[in-house]
């Protein structure tokens, strides 16, 4: 079923485009049309250049991951547990407060 003339016709103006020279488009009445730009906060571009960081950066370290290695198999990797009990209330609290 092929519906037609059910929405009013829509009005349209004759626009340039820009051109490759760089020159304002125009509309057919020979007045310049505003141009769209955006404008990034300082605050986006600092997340921007933090995402472009991270995205460069190995989610593994080889280097660290062997050192672990070898230490654990040398007996002389400890394990701190207060820190590791410090850590662990830490994201526990994050998870809590996030929810």
């Amino acid at each position: 079923m092929k519906l037609t003339g059910i929405f009013p016709p829509i009005k349209t103006e004759k626009v340039q485009a820009k051109n490759t020279e760089g020159s304002v488009a125009s509309r057919a009445d020979n007045t310049a049309l505003p141009t769209d730009r955006v404008v990034l906060s300082a605050g986006s571009l600092e997340v921007q250049k933090v995402r472009d960081i991270l995205d460069q950066t190995p989610e593994v370290r080889p280097d660290r991951v062997q050192a672990l290695k070898e230490e654990i198999a040398r007996g002389e990797y400890q394990v701190d547990p207060h820190r590791l009990a410090d850590k662990m209330m830490g994201s526990l609290l994050s998870e809590t407060l996030v929810e």
